[in-house]
Protein backbone atom coordinates (compact mmCIF):
# COMPACT_ATOMS: atom_id res chain seq x y z
CA UNK A 1 0.00 0.00 0.00
CA UNK A 2 1.32 3.42 -1.01
CA UNK A 3 2.12 5.65 1.91
CA UNK A 4 0.34 8.92 2.23
CA UNK A 5 2.46 11.95 1.51
CA UNK A 6 3.53 13.48 4.74
CA UNK A 7 2.56 17.09 5.25
CA UNK A 8 5.27 19.56 6.01
CA UNK A 9 5.14 20.96 9.46
CA UNK A 10 5.58 24.66 10.09
CA UNK A 11 6.37 26.22 13.40
CA UNK A 12 5.27 29.78 14.02
CA UNK A 13 7.99 32.02 15.38
CA UNK A 14 7.10 34.26 18.26
CA UNK A 15 8.40 37.55 16.86
CA UNK A 16 7.73 40.97 18.37
CA UNK A 17 7.96 44.41 16.79
CA UNK A 18 10.01 46.96 18.63
CA UNK A 19 10.20 50.73 18.24
CA UNK A 20 13.69 51.98 17.55
CA UNK A 21 14.53 55.62 18.18
CA UNK A 22 17.05 57.26 15.88
CA UNK A 23 18.24 60.44 17.51
CA UNK A 24 20.57 61.72 14.83
CA UNK A 25 18.84 61.02 11.51
CA UNK A 26 20.68 63.88 9.77
CA UNK A 27 24.01 62.27 10.50
CA UNK A 28 22.90 59.00 8.92
CA UNK A 29 21.43 60.42 5.68
CA UNK A 30 23.63 63.05 4.06
CA UNK A 31 22.47 65.15 1.13
CA UNK A 32 24.87 63.34 -1.16
CA UNK A 33 23.21 60.02 -0.33
CA UNK A 34 19.73 61.14 -1.47
CA UNK A 35 18.69 60.47 -5.06
CA UNK A 36 15.99 62.97 -6.05
CA UNK A 37 14.05 62.30 -9.26
CA UNK A 38 12.11 65.19 -10.75
CA UNK A 39 9.01 64.78 -12.90
CA UNK A 40 9.63 65.75 -16.49
CA UNK A 41 7.86 69.01 -17.18
CA UNK A 42 6.12 69.82 -20.43
CA UNK A 43 7.94 72.65 -22.13
CA UNK A 44 6.00 75.87 -22.73
CA UNK A 45 4.94 76.60 -26.28
CA UNK A 46 7.10 79.74 -26.65
CA UNK A 47 10.26 77.63 -26.21
CA UNK A 48 9.19 75.20 -28.91
CA UNK A 49 8.02 77.55 -31.65
CA UNK A 50 11.38 77.41 -33.44
CA UNK A 51 13.29 74.22 -34.09
CA UNK A 52 16.96 74.06 -33.05
CA UNK A 53 17.88 71.24 -35.44
CA UNK A 54 20.78 71.68 -37.86
CA UNK A 55 20.93 71.09 -41.60
CA UNK A 56 17.20 71.57 -42.15
CA UNK A 57 15.67 72.75 -45.41
CA UNK A 58 12.44 74.49 -44.41
CA UNK A 59 9.63 75.23 -46.83
CA UNK A 60 6.40 77.03 -45.87
CA UNK A 61 3.14 75.25 -46.56
CA UNK A 62 -0.50 74.98 -45.51
CA UNK A 63 -2.10 71.94 -43.85
CA UNK A 64 -4.78 70.41 -46.08
CA UNK A 65 -5.78 67.40 -43.99
CA UNK A 66 -4.91 65.60 -40.75
CA UNK A 67 -4.70 61.90 -41.65
CA UNK A 68 -3.64 60.52 -38.22
CA UNK A 69 -2.39 61.88 -34.89
CA UNK A 70 1.12 61.96 -36.27
CA UNK A 71 0.69 62.55 -40.00
CA UNK A 72 -0.84 65.21 -42.24
CA UNK A 73 -0.99 66.37 -45.85
CA UNK A 74 0.65 69.72 -46.56
CA UNK A 75 0.60 71.79 -49.73
CA UNK A 76 4.02 73.33 -50.40
CA UNK A 77 3.70 75.56 -53.46
CA UNK A 78 2.26 73.26 -56.18
CA UNK A 79 3.22 70.01 -54.44
CA UNK A 80 1.25 68.04 -51.83
CA UNK A 81 3.48 66.26 -49.29
CA UNK A 82 2.66 63.47 -46.87
CA UNK A 83 4.34 64.70 -43.69
CA UNK A 84 5.03 63.39 -40.24
CA UNK A 85 4.84 65.72 -37.23
CA UNK A 86 7.98 66.53 -35.29
CA UNK A 87 8.26 64.91 -31.88
CA UNK A 88 9.27 68.30 -30.50
CA UNK A 89 5.83 69.69 -31.30
CA UNK A 90 4.18 66.87 -29.34
CA UNK A 91 5.78 68.27 -26.18
CA UNK A 92 4.12 71.64 -26.53
CA UNK A 93 2.20 72.72 -23.44
CA UNK A 94 -1.17 73.38 -25.05
CA UNK A 95 -4.67 73.18 -23.63
CA UNK A 96 -6.04 71.94 -26.93
CA UNK A 97 -6.53 68.30 -27.90
CA UNK A 98 -5.59 69.40 -31.42
CA UNK A 99 -1.85 69.80 -31.90
CA UNK A 100 -2.09 70.80 -35.55
CA UNK A 101 -5.19 71.90 -37.46
CA UNK A 102 -6.41 72.19 -41.02
CA UNK A 103 -5.48 75.65 -42.31
CA UNK A 104 -2.32 75.94 -40.20
CA UNK A 105 0.64 77.62 -41.87
CA UNK A 106 3.62 75.39 -41.15
CA UNK A 107 7.32 75.06 -41.95
CA UNK A 108 8.23 71.65 -43.39
CA UNK A 109 11.72 70.16 -43.31
CA UNK A 110 12.28 68.51 -46.69
CA UNK A 111 15.94 67.54 -46.17
CA UNK A 112 14.84 63.92 -45.60
CA UNK A 113 11.37 62.49 -45.05
CA UNK A 114 9.01 65.54 -45.07
CA UNK A 115 8.33 66.55 -41.49
CA UNK A 116 6.39 69.46 -39.99
CA UNK A 117 8.92 71.24 -37.77
CA UNK A 118 7.21 74.55 -36.96
CA UNK A 119 3.64 75.81 -36.67
CA UNK A 120 3.39 79.52 -37.44
CA UNK A 121 1.18 81.75 -35.23
CA UNK A 122 -2.54 81.54 -36.04
CA UNK A 123 -4.59 84.64 -36.79
CA UNK A 124 -7.70 82.84 -35.48
CA UNK A 125 -9.20 79.41 -34.93
CA UNK A 126 -12.74 78.06 -34.90
CA UNK A 127 -12.94 75.67 -31.94
CA UNK A 128 -15.50 73.76 -29.98
CA UNK A 129 -15.10 72.77 -26.36
CA UNK A 130 -16.20 69.74 -24.39
CA UNK A 131 -18.84 70.29 -21.72
CA UNK A 132 -17.04 68.19 -19.12
CA UNK A 133 -15.72 69.61 -15.86
CA UNK A 134 -12.26 70.09 -17.37
CA UNK A 135 -12.88 71.48 -20.84
CA UNK A 136 -10.83 70.33 -23.81
CA UNK A 137 -10.48 72.44 -26.93
CA UNK A 138 -10.96 70.80 -30.32
CA UNK A 139 -9.84 73.08 -33.15
CA UNK A 140 -12.02 72.72 -36.24
CA UNK A 141 -9.90 74.93 -38.51
CA UNK A 142 -7.32 77.71 -38.31
CA UNK A 143 -6.58 80.90 -40.24
CA UNK A 144 -10.02 81.22 -41.83
CA UNK A 145 -11.93 84.21 -43.19
CA UNK A 146 -15.48 83.11 -42.49
CA UNK A 147 -17.66 80.27 -41.25
CA UNK A 148 -20.77 79.12 -43.08
CA UNK A 149 -23.05 78.07 -40.22
CA UNK A 150 -25.05 75.45 -42.09
CA UNK A 151 -28.43 74.22 -40.95
CA UNK A 152 -31.54 72.86 -42.67
CA UNK A 153 -35.15 73.92 -42.59
CA UNK A 154 -36.25 70.34 -41.98
CA UNK A 155 -34.78 66.81 -41.90
CA UNK A 156 -33.22 67.51 -39.42
CA UNK A 157 -35.25 70.34 -37.89
CA UNK A 158 -33.59 73.73 -37.80
CA UNK A 159 -31.69 74.46 -34.56
CA UNK A 160 -31.46 78.22 -34.01
CA UNK A 161 -29.74 77.78 -30.63
CA UNK A 162 -26.83 76.03 -32.35
CA UNK A 163 -26.67 78.94 -34.80
CA UNK A 164 -26.43 81.35 -31.84
CA UNK A 165 -23.49 79.42 -30.43
CA UNK A 166 -21.61 79.54 -33.73
CA UNK A 167 -22.28 83.26 -34.12
CA UNK A 168 -20.91 83.99 -30.64
CA UNK A 169 -17.79 81.91 -31.24
CA UNK A 170 -17.19 83.57 -34.61
CA UNK A 171 -17.44 87.07 -33.14
CA UNK A 172 -15.08 86.22 -30.28
CA UNK A 173 -12.48 84.90 -32.76
CA UNK A 174 -13.07 87.75 -35.24
CA UNK A 175 -14.39 85.40 -37.96
CA UNK A 176 -17.09 86.56 -40.35
CA UNK A 177 -20.19 84.30 -40.11
CA UNK A 178 -22.69 83.38 -42.83
CA UNK A 179 -25.95 81.64 -41.93
CA UNK A 180 -26.92 79.04 -44.55
CA UNK A 181 -30.39 77.50 -44.25
CA UNK A 182 -30.49 74.54 -46.62
CA UNK A 183 -33.42 72.36 -47.81
CA UNK A 184 -35.61 75.45 -48.18
CA UNK A 185 -37.60 73.51 -50.80
CA UNK A 186 -39.29 71.76 -47.84
CA UNK A 187 -40.90 75.07 -46.87
CA UNK A 188 -44.36 74.37 -48.29
CA UNK A 189 -46.56 76.62 -46.19
CA UNK A 190 -46.19 80.00 -44.54
CA UNK A 191 -43.98 79.56 -41.49
CA UNK A 192 -44.30 82.88 -39.69
CA UNK A 193 -41.82 81.98 -36.95
CA UNK A 194 -39.18 81.03 -39.53
CA UNK A 195 -39.53 84.30 -41.44
CA UNK A 196 -39.47 86.35 -38.24
CA UNK A 197 -36.29 84.64 -37.06
CA UNK A 198 -34.58 85.14 -40.43
CA UNK A 199 -35.56 88.81 -40.32
CA UNK A 200 -34.10 89.09 -36.81
CA UNK A 201 -30.67 87.86 -37.93
CA UNK A 202 -30.75 90.12 -41.00
CA UNK A 203 -31.49 93.11 -38.78
CA UNK A 204 -28.57 92.12 -36.57
CA UNK A 205 -26.29 92.49 -39.60
CA UNK A 206 -25.70 88.83 -40.43
CA UNK A 207 -25.69 87.46 -43.96
CA UNK A 208 -28.38 84.77 -44.23
CA UNK A 209 -28.78 82.68 -47.38
CA UNK A 210 -31.55 80.14 -47.98
CA UNK A 211 -30.53 77.33 -50.35
CA UNK A 212 -31.80 74.17 -51.98
CA UNK A 213 -29.85 71.54 -53.88
CA UNK A 214 -33.14 70.38 -55.40
CA UNK A 215 -34.19 73.69 -56.96
CA UNK A 216 -30.71 75.38 -56.91
CA UNK A 217 -32.25 78.30 -54.99
CA UNK A 218 -29.64 80.56 -53.39
CA UNK A 219 -26.59 78.75 -54.81
CA UNK A 220 -25.49 81.72 -56.93
CA UNK A 221 -25.74 84.11 -53.96
CA UNK A 222 -23.85 81.66 -51.74
CA UNK A 223 -21.06 81.27 -54.29
CA UNK A 224 -20.63 85.05 -54.45
CA UNK A 225 -20.10 85.10 -50.69
CA UNK A 226 -17.45 82.36 -50.91
CA UNK A 227 -15.26 83.73 -53.70
CA UNK A 228 -11.59 84.29 -52.78
CA UNK A 229 -12.13 83.48 -49.10
CA UNK A 230 -11.27 80.55 -46.85
CA UNK A 231 -14.61 79.32 -45.50
CA UNK A 232 -15.48 76.62 -42.98
CA UNK A 233 -18.71 74.72 -43.63
CA UNK A 234 -19.88 73.50 -40.23
CA UNK A 235 -23.14 72.40 -38.64
CA UNK A 236 -25.27 69.38 -37.70
CA UNK A 237 -24.92 66.11 -39.56
CA UNK A 238 -27.51 65.64 -42.29
CA UNK A 239 -28.14 69.31 -43.08
CA UNK A 240 -26.74 68.87 -46.58
CA UNK A 241 -23.23 70.37 -46.40
CA UNK A 242 -21.77 67.76 -48.74
CA UNK A 243 -24.66 68.14 -51.19
CA UNK A 244 -24.17 71.91 -51.25
CA UNK A 245 -20.44 71.56 -51.83
CA UNK A 246 -21.01 69.07 -54.67
CA UNK A 247 -23.30 71.64 -56.33
CA UNK A 248 -20.84 74.52 -55.85
CA UNK A 249 -17.71 72.62 -56.94
CA UNK A 250 -18.11 70.40 -59.97
CA UNK A 251 -16.21 67.13 -59.93
CA UNK A 252 -15.62 66.98 -56.18
CA UNK A 253 -18.21 64.21 -55.50
CA UNK A 254 -18.31 64.22 -51.71
CA UNK A 255 -20.16 61.32 -50.12
CA UNK A 256 -23.72 62.15 -49.02
CA UNK A 257 -26.20 60.28 -46.80
CA UNK A 258 -29.85 60.57 -45.87
CA UNK A 259 -31.20 61.44 -42.45
CA UNK A 260 -31.87 58.47 -40.16
CA UNK A 261 -35.55 57.46 -40.28
CA UNK A 262 -35.37 56.37 -36.63
CA UNK A 263 -33.64 59.33 -34.95
CA UNK A 264 -34.44 62.01 -37.56
CA UNK A 265 -30.82 63.07 -37.17
CA UNK A 266 -28.04 63.22 -39.69
CA UNK A 267 -25.59 60.41 -40.34
CA UNK A 268 -21.90 61.33 -40.49
CA UNK A 269 -20.50 61.23 -44.03
CA UNK A 270 -17.40 63.41 -43.58
CA UNK A 271 -14.93 61.71 -41.23
CA UNK A 272 -12.35 64.49 -40.85
CA UNK A 273 -11.75 68.11 -41.80
CA UNK A 274 -10.23 68.86 -45.20
CA UNK A 275 -9.07 72.02 -46.96
CA UNK A 276 -10.18 72.01 -50.61
CA UNK A 277 -9.61 74.79 -53.17
CA UNK A 278 -12.65 76.23 -54.97
CA UNK A 279 -12.30 76.46 -58.73
CA UNK A 280 -13.79 79.99 -58.50
CA UNK A 281 -11.16 81.20 -55.99
CA UNK A 282 -10.64 80.65 -52.28
CA UNK A 283 -10.72 77.55 -50.11
CA UNK A 284 -13.35 75.34 -48.51
CA UNK A 285 -12.90 73.61 -45.14
CA UNK A 286 -15.27 70.64 -45.13
CA UNK A 287 -15.83 69.42 -41.56
CA UNK A 288 -17.59 66.44 -39.97
CA UNK A 289 -21.09 67.10 -38.67
CA UNK A 290 -21.41 67.75 -34.95
CA UNK A 291 -24.03 67.05 -32.29
CA UNK A 292 -23.10 69.89 -29.94
CA UNK A 293 -20.98 73.01 -30.15
CA UNK A 294 -19.63 73.95 -26.72
CA UNK A 295 -18.03 77.31 -26.00
CA UNK A 296 -15.13 77.98 -23.67
CA UNK A 297 -15.97 78.86 -20.08
CA UNK A 298 -13.20 81.45 -20.09
CA UNK A 299 -15.25 83.38 -22.68
CA UNK A 300 -18.39 83.42 -20.55
CA UNK A 301 -18.05 87.15 -19.77
CA UNK A 302 -17.87 87.93 -23.50
CA UNK A 303 -21.14 86.18 -24.38
CA UNK A 304 -23.21 89.02 -22.88
CA UNK A 305 -21.66 91.43 -25.40
CA UNK A 306 -21.43 89.33 -28.58
CA UNK A 307 -24.77 87.49 -28.47
CA UNK A 308 -26.89 88.35 -31.56
CA UNK A 309 -28.71 91.66 -31.18
CA UNK A 310 -27.31 92.61 -27.76
CA UNK A 311 -24.84 95.17 -29.12
CA UNK A 312 -27.72 97.59 -29.91
CA UNK A 313 -29.05 97.37 -26.33
CA UNK A 314 -25.91 97.49 -24.17
CA UNK A 315 -25.93 101.29 -23.87
CA UNK A 316 -29.15 101.04 -21.85
CA UNK A 317 -27.60 98.73 -19.23
CA UNK A 318 -26.54 100.41 -15.99
CA UNK A 319 -23.37 98.35 -15.57
CA UNK A 320 -20.75 97.73 -18.29
CA UNK A 321 -20.41 94.09 -17.18
CA UNK A 322 -24.16 93.46 -17.12
CA UNK A 323 -25.05 89.78 -17.51
CA UNK A 324 -28.66 90.56 -18.51
CA UNK A 325 -29.97 88.08 -15.94
CA UNK A 326 -30.49 89.53 -12.45
CA UNK A 327 -29.66 93.24 -12.86
CA UNK A 328 -32.50 95.69 -12.17
CA UNK A 329 -31.55 98.21 -14.86
CA UNK A 330 -30.79 96.20 -18.00
CA UNK A 331 -31.38 97.23 -21.61
CA UNK A 332 -31.74 93.64 -22.81
CA UNK A 333 -34.30 92.60 -20.17
CA UNK A 334 -36.26 95.81 -20.76
CA UNK A 335 -36.34 95.11 -24.52
CA UNK A 336 -37.59 91.56 -23.89
CA UNK A 337 -40.34 92.80 -21.55
CA UNK A 338 -41.49 95.34 -24.15
CA UNK A 339 -41.38 92.75 -26.99
CA UNK A 340 -38.60 94.71 -28.71
CA UNK A 341 -36.31 91.67 -28.55
CA UNK A 342 -37.45 88.08 -29.29
CA UNK A 343 -38.13 86.09 -26.12
CA UNK A 344 -36.98 82.85 -27.76
CA UNK A 345 -33.56 84.32 -28.57
CA UNK A 346 -33.22 85.58 -25.00
CA UNK A 347 -34.05 82.08 -23.74
CA UNK A 348 -31.36 80.73 -26.05
CA UNK A 349 -28.90 83.13 -24.40
CA UNK A 350 -29.90 81.93 -20.92
CA UNK A 351 -29.44 78.27 -21.93
CA UNK A 352 -26.01 79.11 -23.31
CA UNK A 353 -24.96 80.77 -20.05
CA UNK A 354 -26.23 77.81 -18.03
CA UNK A 355 -24.21 75.40 -20.16
CA UNK A 356 -21.05 77.34 -19.23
Amino acid sequence: MQKKKEKKKFTRRQAKLKNVNIDQLDSILEDDDLLITEKTETKPAEKLEKSKKDNMILKEGIVLEITTNYKCRVQVKDEILECTISGRLKQMNVESRTLIAVGDNVNVDISEQPRVEEINPRKNALSRFSEKEFQTEMIIAANIDQVAVTTSYREPEINWSLVDRYLCSARIEDIEPIIVVNKIDLLQDQDEYFYQTCEFYNECGFTLVTTSTVTDEGLKVLKQNLENKTTVFSGHSGVGKSSLINKLQTGISLKVAKVSDYTQKGIHTTSRSRLIPWDFGGFLVDTPGIRTFGLSRKHKDKISRVFPGFDKLLHKCRYPNCTHTHELICGVKYAVDKNHYPKNRYNSYIRLLESL
